[in-house]
């Protein structure tokens, strides 16, 4: 996906030097950049934007909150996938970070589409606020549905249920034992937990949900 981005934006800058764009097109939609004409390049659509540096700060501290450990918010942590000594104690949390990194950066890459489809200066001066809170609506719905997708493994077997395709499952496990799921969402309970209800048929495990643009940290 970033090597994608990364292409697009450089069609971007050299159809605007050749003429067959505009600058605006190549430039940062948001108005709160501190230049009106930013280059749109990778490095500043995903981390120097203040727009996205809000997110990308947001997604630090949640992993700093399940893990104790801070990344750094840079081209090799977020955009290269480098991890640093101490920052995923586990293949699960390895993989919990990558998915998370993942929903963040296409949140960004979306909400940059939007606003970039906007064709008056004014109305994107009035979207950048409501921009930047998009991105973040995407983000927490990607990474929910994805808890909830994992989830259902754990307790259903998903080839039997009604618009899923059996191709869609084609080298993927369609199961999740309890301890795979708590290793990869429930680290610290700051995304998930699993909770015991009492029923009157009996014990039930239930899914809650702790995640939200609150935690750790206010994004906005």
């Amino acid at each position: 996906m970033v090597a994608h981005i990364a292409r697009l934006c450089d069609v971007w800058a050299f159809s605007a030097y050749i003429g067959r764009a505009t600058v605006e097109q190549a430039c940062c939609p948001y108005a709160c950049c501190s230049s009106p004409a930013q280059p749109q390049t990778i490095s500043h659509m995903f981390l120097e934007c203040p727009m996205a540096a809000t997110v990308i700060i947001w997604l630090c501290r949640l992993w700093q909150a399940m893990t104790g450990h801070l990344p750094d918010a840079s081209v090799a942590t977020i955009l290269a996938a480098s991890t640093s000594e101490g920052q995923c104690a586990s293949d699960a949390l390895l993989q919990t970070w990558h998915r998370l990194r993942l929903a963040v950066l296409h949140s960004i890459w979306t909400a940059a589409r939007i606003a970039a489809s906007s064709t008056h200066a004014s109305s994107r001066a009035s979207q950048s606020s409501s921009q930047s809170h998009l991105a973040s609506r995407l983000a927490l719905k990607t990474v929910t549905s994805m808890i909830h997708h994992d989830w259902v493994k754990c307790n259903d077997d998903v080839r039997q249920l009604a618009g899923v395709c059996s191709s869609w499952l084609r080298g993927r496990d369609p199961s999740m034992t309890l301890e795979a799921f708590r290793n990869l969402w429930c680290h610290r309970n700051t995304l998930a937990s699993i909770h015991t209800a009492h029923t009157g048929t009996g014990d039930k495990l239930e899914l809650v949900l702790n995640l939200s643009d609150m935690v750790p940290v206010q994004l906005f």
